[in-house]
């Protein structure tokens, strides 16, 4: 039997609840899934019509495994993980502060910068495999946003809210020039003509919201279990219910996790079954977050080491909490 890592709830009617040290799913149909609770990363409830046992929440935090409940567009609206993950306050405190002073600055500019270079190197990935034409365009796009990424980290200012305008104004349009880029390798009958985000009704950029609410979710509890609070940001700012650290961290991961999934599907003609509401069915759903999560698990270079990125998410999770606190500098992740 193959071990079960990410344990995924899509069906409608399915019960998870606890039998001795393992997750039992049973559904509707009469089948059962047990996934011992020493092998899982990640419970997935990727449908509104599962019920979960108090008995297997407790055990799965207990485990340290999260639990991602995530809706029909891919929206993360909850991630269960244990109470008993504490903070060492003066990270927290230090967090906080930051956005009033250079380090902060510091800090947004990597977060920032990394973004850009992490879609630029995420071309140069792609454009390896494409038509001499299309590399060549491909190549252009990444000389300029690596120098729009040079530009980034030479800001500097006293406090976050002094740059935050023309950074998040340089992301943007680099955001558009590397959709740009990737457009023609989607194939029209996708209907592709731009990124939007939450209200998408193209298949593409629904495969891209929901390959992101799942990532979503996975920094979520990386920053919660480094000791960080996940609505204090420093690029995005605090809102009500936006978890604006989870807004900032995940960017250097979007474009090697899920922009390189959805394009490499899309190249191969994956069908996109959805709904008459725009969402994803949920066999469509099933198969398209086992893709997501299968590329958490693959390794990417980390230093001089290889680590499943899943891992690499966590450990800058760590940098980014250990950058607060003034122990090291923070270095954006941007390969994969």
């Amino acid at each position: 039997m193959a071990i079960i890592e990410d344990l995924l709830i899509s069906d409608p009617g399915a019960f998870v609840g606890l039998k001795g040290k393992r997750i039992r799913v049973e559904l509707k149909s009469g089948d059962v899934i047990e996934a011992p609770l020493m092998h899982l990363r990640s419970v997935q409830v990727i449908t509104r019509g599962a019920s979960v046992s108090a008995a297997a929440i407790a055990a799965c935090c207990e485990a340290g495994v999260p639990i991602h409940l995530i809706d029909g567009f891919g929206g993360n609206y909850a991630t269960v993980v244990s109470s008993a993950l504490t903070t060492v306050v003066t990270t927290r405190r230090a967090q906080l502060e930051a956005v009033g002073n250079p380090l902060g600055v510091a800090i947004a500019r990597a977060l920032g910068a990394g973004k850009i270079r992490s879609q630029a190197l995420n071309l140069r990935y792609i454009a390896r495999r494409q038509s001499e034409d299309v590399s060549a365009a491909m190549k252009d796009v990444e000389i300029e946003l690596l120098g729009y990424a040079d530009r980034v980290e030479r800001m500097q200012a006293d406090s976050v809210d002094a740059v935050r305008a023309e950074m998040m104004g340089l992301e943007g349009y680099c955001a558009r020039q590397y959709w740009q880029a990737l457009t023609p390798l989607i194939p029209e009958a996708y209907g592709w003509h731009e990124r939007t985000g939450r209200h998408a009704t193209d298949p593409v950029n629904i495969l891209l919201n929901y390959g992101y609410g799942i990532l979503y979710g996975e920094v979520q509890k990386s920053l919660i279990v480094a000791g960080l609070e996940p609505f204090a940001g420093l690029i995005h700012t605090d809102r009500p219910g936006k978890p604006s650290l989870t807004c900032d961290l995940i960017e250097e991961f979007r474009a090697p996790v899920v922009d390189r999934t959805v394009i490499g599907l899309v190249a191969r003609n994956f069908t996109v079954d959805m709904t008459a509401d725009g969402r994803l069915e949920t066999s469509c759903r099933r198969a398209f977050a086992e893709h997501i999560l299968s590329r958490l698990q693959a390794q990417g270079s980390y230093g001089k080491k290889k680590y499943e990125l899943r891992s690499i998410i966590q450990m800058q999770a760590r940098r980014l909490a250990a950058a607060f606190r003034g122990d090291q500098t923070y270095e954006a992740y941007t390969g994969g």
